[in-house]
């Protein structure tokens, strides 16, 4: 008996036209997903053309799904025309409706940060007399 893994996951695209978004929800929910979050869709305007358009509208989706889905949405997201590109990716934290946030169950602990090498801080006098001395070696030879 197979037991099905849903992990929760962020998609972030870039579509040619509001129906571009549309049907990147037509395709998530064709897959079986459960929308947790959609973002607010942006027009931008693209620091280059991709695919001769200068514009795009940004999206952002937060969604569940059984893992074994994901390759086809991949698949069908890349014969979608209205979709420009996008990026599927695991979230540290997922934003809910009312503006928080909240950590998925298989969040890594983080580690505490390495502490920065201390550094010797010499005083002016010190590293003329360095100079002075490598500068009289030099001359000696």
């Amino acid at each position: 008996m197979e037991e099905e893994t849903t992990k929760t996951y962020e998609i972030s695209f870039l579509a040619r036209g509001e129906e571009g978004a549309l049907s990147m929800v037509k395709h998530l929910n064709s897959a079986g997903a459960e929308i947790i979050n959609e973002d607010k869709l942006d027009q931008i305007v693209l620091a280059h053309p991709i695919k001769k358009n200068k514009t795009a509208y940004f999206g952002c989706i937060h969604f569940s799904v059984d893992t074994d889905a994901i390759d086809k949405i991949k698949t069908a997201l890349k014969f979608e025309e209205g979709i420009l590109r996008y990026l599927i990716v695991t979230p540290p934290f997922i934003k809910t409706e009312s503006g928080q946030t909240s950590t998925p169950m298989n969040r890594v602990e983080r580690r505490p940060a390495k502490e920065a090498p201390k550094s010797t801080v010499s005083s002016n006098k010190d590293l003329e007399a360095t100079i002075e001395e490598l500068s009289e070696s030099i001359t000696t030879d």
